[in-house]
């Protein structure tokens, strides 16, 4: 089996702001999309995972983003099965234009989740095997990103049905949705991430409402997503001018 698997993808209206740039929230999602249908070719895609009480749930990515793709745009979606030790998995993704130019780098951790339970389980040493995929001697080092104590804009977003996925918690995209919506609308405009990393620790829950936090110093922003008094994930971005 191949650990590199790659699907071609035409950029819709529907997928993309007002800037005609492909939102965030559809990057993921097209993400998602081609990362599934890599595991679901394996026998560990969301549907045979859900039959066992497991899903897949990510605990952390990091963007590196050069340009976003625009309406009618057809780019290719790379992903890989990067590694794996005794608990995580590594997946890396990337988003390449129609002369093989590098849009976007995405690397990204996962664990192996019990639906039932809330827990985390142990990577599948077999699956991982059968695939070809290395186990790894040292954990890929992401940043360690800390909240602070308080931010200046928040805002506050409520877990509806319609947000939750497959795993019963709410959807990767829903995530970045809530953090880009605290900016002004002027600042969405003018502006494109550039780098992003944002690192999960605890999920919201159907009917939960949460708080957004932004810090934003120039061009950096620091974020947080947190619900009473737990802090349910942390993120930093970095800012460039929109093309």
């Amino acid at each position: 089996m191949d650990k590199i698997y790659r699907e071609q993808q035409k950029i819709e209206y529907y997928q993309c702001d007002e800037n005609q740039r492909l939102k965030l929230t559809s990057l993921i999602d097209l993400m998602m999309v081609t990362s599934e249908h890599q595991l679901a070719a394996w026998g560990a895609g969301a549907d045979e995972l859900v039959k066992q009480g497991k899903g897949w749930v990510v605990t952390q990515y990091h963007f590196d983003i050069a340009h976003l793709p625009t309406v009618g745009q057809t780019v290719t979606f790379q992903t890989e099965a990067a590694g794996y030790n005794r608990f995580f998995s590594y997946r890396n993704f990337t988003v390449t234009d129609a002369a093989g130019q590098e849009l976007v780098k995405v690397t990204s951790r996962w664990v192996l989740f019990d639906l039932a339970k809330r827990k985390l389980l142990p990577s599948d040493e077999k699956l991982m095997e059968q695939i070809g995929v290395a186990k790894l001697p040292k954990m890929p080092r992401f940043p360690r990103l800390r909240p602070l104590d308080q931010y200046p804009v928040t805002g506050d977003y409520q877990v509806r049905y319609d947000d939750l996925d497959s795993n019963h918690h709410l959807t990767n995209s829903h995530y970045f949705s809530w953090l880009l919506d605290v900016y002004s609308r002027t600042f969405l405009r003018q502006h494109q991430p550039k780098t992003i990393d944002l690192a999960f620790d605890k999920e919201v829950q159907y009917g939960q409402t949460a708080t957004v936090g932004l810090e934003l110093t120039d061009l950096t922003a620091k974020q947080a997503i947190y619900s009473e008094a737990a802090t349910n994930a942390v993120c930093e971005i970095t800012w460039q001018n929109a093309d």
